[in-house]
């Protein structure tokens, strides 16, 4: 079996879901100090880019405005939110991409840090049935189907090295063996994954991990120039 894994946010996806989910929840008013929140959140954004973001942190501050809701009601607002404000930003030549490795016959995962309450919903949108995403603790015990999120994380973070350690619980999971493993990932933060794969694919890639890829002689693609360069040449 060929495994074709993606990255989502900066790789398939034009920016940063939990970025953009975050400007949401303050449009919905379930962040109060919305000031406060967005600088930290920014601050958090930087660190990420920089290699040293503590993930726990950004997520106890991101989840806490689903603390208490019911996971139906959060589900029918994260399907609006992606109809609305992510299919749009999908790359072109992500939906090619994913295209290719379809008519191979590859089996494809979306592997990302963000939550699963955002990033499974995209997945069904871009046809891949498989998530490692951050998975969110619920709570059941309302006598309810449902659950209600606490607003904590549960289990190995799918971050940095965490995305190897998934990768390989869900290949046992899974009992899997594949023949080869492709990935795609724009950030220096994903290296220990491309390292872990049989092809490693560097898509828009941030200055590390240009460098490593350059370095290491990895495929690079630069989805982004391309539809900036799109763009212009439609204006002209």
């Amino acid at each position: 079996m060929r495994l074709a894994l993606f990255d989502l946010d900066d790789t398939l996806l034009d920016g940063d879901c939990s970025d953009r989910w975050n400007l949401w929840m303050i449009e919905q008013g379930w962040i109060s100090d919305a000031e406060v929140f967005m600088a930290r959140a920014e601050k958090m954004q930087q660190a990420y880019h920089a290699g040293k973001l503590k993930l726990e942190e950004y997520l106890a501050m991101t989840l806490a405005p689903l603390r208490g809701r019911r996971v139906s009601d959060v589900q029918k607002e994260v399907e609006r939110f992606v109809a609305t404000h992510l299919q749009p930003r999908i790359f072109d030549q992500a939906w090619r991409c994913l295209e290719i490795h379809r008519q191979a016959g590859d089996t494809m995962v979306l592997i990302s840090a963000s939550s699963r309450h955002l990033v499974a919903p995209i997945a069904a949108t871009l046809g891949i049935d498989h998530v490692l995403a951050v998975e969110l603790s619920v709570d059941y015990s309302h006598q309810e189907e449902t659950g209600y999120y606490t607003g904590h994380s549960e289990g190995v973070l799918s971050y940095r090295g965490g995305k190897v350690l998934r990768f390989q619980q869900w290949l046992i999971e899974q009992n899997i063996t594949p023949s080869h493993t492709t990935f795609y990932s724009d950030s220096r933060n994903d290296i220990p994954l491309l390292q872990y794969v049989d092809c490693p694919v560097a898509v828009n890639p941030d200055p590390v991990l240009a460098e490593v890829a350059s370095v290491e002689g990895w495929r690079r693609l630069d989805w982004r120039t391309a539809a900036l360069s799109g763009a212009s040449s439609s204006m002209h």
